[in-house]
């Protein structure tokens, strides 16, 4: 069994979560509801368990600053449940193993248990980074927000995104795309760190995704997923440098 913590202030959110849970992820056994942050903070560190269901924005002490009380790295997977999108990359940035918005749906919670499953049950990894370190390591995940979700991919998984106004287009391997919220500037400061390039103004490429650049017609690429994009003149030389 898979021992499991609620933690929410909303005393309903913590029943249907619990009635959730039992109707549809049998093999997760709910050992400890919580609405006070604090007394579920004492009460994790004294008796940790498997997996946590986290509410963010809560009195007292919010979702994450519950974890961050545990400087050595955390004893469970933390899921976290919250009515707001908002906080996504943050939680990306813990390493949360998932991120689940109220009102929870019944497939989306099983996918999320389904993860802890995969993981191993009570495989413990360091979701914040010591004090003593100098740099923290990089999430390995990015929080791609749309109006109807939040989805955590890996950022190989990204080919190319566009800008489209103030939102971004995501293109993704097996032909998905995603719109978000967003702006291409945005998303740029995300994903360069991943050996992504502004070849242009309007996109923004995933180096690891050329497959081909064509010097005719002013210059362009040919991405895994057959699409082509142009290269912007004052930037050939630097993609050149990254490429070779």
């Amino acid at each position: 069994m898979i021992k499991a913590v609620l933690v929410d202030d909303e005393k309903h959110s913590i029943a249907t979560l619990a009635w959730k849970l039992e109707k549809f992820c049998p093999d997760v056994e709910v050992i400890g509801q919580f609405t006070d942050s604090h007394e579920a903070l004492q009460h994790l560190q004294a008796n940790p368990p498997d997996l946590v269901f986290l509410d963010i924005e809560m009195p007292r002490l919010n979702g994450f600053e519950v974890l961050e009380e545990f400087e050595d790295g955390l004893p469970f997977e933390v899921i976290f449940t919250t009515a707001y999108d908002d906080f996504g990359i943050r939680a990306v940035k813990v390493n949360a193993l998932d991120y689940l918005l109220k009102p929870i749906q019944n497939q989306e919670l099983k996918e999320a248990v389904e993860k802890f499953r995969r993981k191993g049950a009570r495989q413990t990894e360091t979701l914040f980074s010591s004090k003593k370190e100098e740099q923290p390591s990089m999430p390995d995940r990015i929080a791609l927000a749309t109006k109807e979700s939040i989805e955590f991919v890996p950022p190989d998984d990204i080919i190319l995104c566009t800008s489209d106004s103030n939102y971004t287009m995501v293109y993704l391997t097996e032909g998905r795309k995603k719109l978000i919220s967003r702006t291409l500037k945005d998303v740029e400061e995300w994903l360069t760190p991943y050996h992504f390039f502004r070849a242009h103004n309007s996109h923004l490429v995933n180096l690891r995704h050329i497959r081909e650049y064509i010097r005719a017609d002013g210059g362009y690429l040919i991405l895994s997923n057959k699409m082509t994009m142009p290269v912007a003149r004052n930037r050939k030389d630097e993609l050149m440098k990254l490429i070779n």
